[in-house]
């Protein structure tokens, strides 16, 4: 850290290095959930808490307009703010507040301050900040009524103590998304607007971060998205349409959640030596898990295409382009294959040089068959039981 003391005061003003060391870390693609992410991996709380404060700062010099509504929202979900006085330098502030004072901050600034000068360049999901412009007539990418809908199943998916209940909810949550993004493509298609592809990323924690990424990966494939792995950054890139993209990001929270408290209740395990094998029941438990739950989650979204193929076959409305029109089922197998390029090409384009590789995790029988229980006990709903009000969800 580029500040020195004396008589254990502070001299010069580290903020505004820091500051500049933030322009060049956006310029570089990353975002504010980015870098919280992995700092919290590090597991030192003064850093985390000193880049909360930096970025606060930062993004505080900039006109309101002119940065993106999901900066401020990750500024807030990582618990940051303008705590300070106007005069105050945030370092300086942080180290009065801090535990261990001006040497703990310092500590911290210099492991930040070196973690933020090797980041490397990532894809840019969104304007930095200072140059977004304010959209002339956005459209609403999810209905709000739906979201509470969905919200309100998976919170009772991960409350209930019963397994059957807990299988009901999740699965109306994914027919529900499902049925809501075809009927969301198939009105932009009509109306000729739309956003297009886009992208978020979500947290990949340790441990057991092969088996997390799967379940991102098998949720993102049932919801027509594709998810590629940055692996030792902590966190996975998700390509596809912003309706698809809230429904990823809603069902991998809740499913992480239901994973982890069904794998912490079957408690620790031990080979035949005494030596402990919980790592690896874990790591097969998580795996399987992910592969049942995409087995599920698959079907329940093969469900809901169904019911919306017979609900814009047999209800007549306005044409689509090229002249079809909404009674010709064609046009919405046509008009999703055309989304699912869409993403293939956004994928190819955000990660060029794009490899696959196989998951070398270690196996344990009694973890899979475990996990693989787990996940047919988990809320993603019981056939015939979703859908039966009738509409899209909205």
């Amino acid at each position: 850290m580029s500040a020195a003391t004396a008589g254990g005061h502070r001299t010069g003003d580290p903020g505004t290095r820091f500051d500049q060391l933030l322009e060049q870390v956006w310029d570089r693609g990353w975002e504010p959930l980015d870098l919280h992410r992995l700092l919290v991996r590090d597991g030192d709380p003064v850093a985390t808490s000193l880049l909360g404060d930096l970025v606060a700062a930062n993004l505080a010099r900039y006109s309101a307009v002119t940065v993106e509504d999901r900066w401020h929202t990750q500024v807030e979900e990582i618990g940051a703010s303008v705590w300070w006085g106007p005069a105050d330098d945030p370092v300086a502030a942080r180290a009065d507040r801090a535990k261990g004072g001006w040497a703990a901050v310092s500590k911290a600034g210099i492991r930040l301050e070196r973690t933020m000068l090797l980041l490397p360049q990532i894809e840019r999901l969104s304007a930095r900040p200072g140059s977004a412009r304010p959209h002339s007539a956005p459209g609403p990418d999810v209905d709000q009524r739906l979201l509470t809908k969905v919200r309100m199943m998976l919170a009772k998916a991960e409350a209930t103590t019963f397994p059957a209940e807990a299988e009901t909810f999740t699965a109306a949550a994914q027919k529900l998304m499902s049925r809501h993004s075809i009927d969301r493509a198939m009105l932009d298609q009509s109306s000729g607007r739309g956003d297009g592809a886009a992208a978020i990323r979500l947290g990949v924690d340790r441990p057991y971060e092969s088996a997390r990424f799967q379940l991102i990966s098998t949720i993102a494939r049932a919801n027509r998205c594709k998810a590629v792995w940055q692996k030792g950054l902590g966190f996975s890139t998700v390509v596809g349409f912003p309706t698809d993209l809230r429904a990823v990001e809603l069902l991998f929270t809740s499913l992480m959640v239901q994973a982890t408290a069904a794998m912490t209740a079957q408690g620790s395990r031990e080979d035949w030596s005494g030596r402990s094998r919980t790592r690896s029941f874990r790591n097969s438990f998580l795996t399987a898990y992910a592969v049942r739950i995409g087995e599920r989650l698959d079907a329940a979204a093969r469900e809901a295409r169904v019911e919306s193929e017979s609900q814009w076959g047999d209800d007549p409305g306005p044409s689509l382009p090229g002249g079809e029109g909404r009674s010709d089922r064609t046009a919405l197998v046509r008009v999703l294959a055309q989304r699912d390029q869409e993403v293939e090409d956004a994928v190819a384009q955000r990660f060029p040089r794009l490899r696959h590789t196989r998951s070398r995790a270690t196996f344990d029988e009694e973890g899979w068959s475990s996990g693989t229980s787990a996940a047919d006990r988990a809320d993603l709903g019981a056939p015939g039981r979703i859908g039966r009000s009738g509409g899209s969800g909205t």
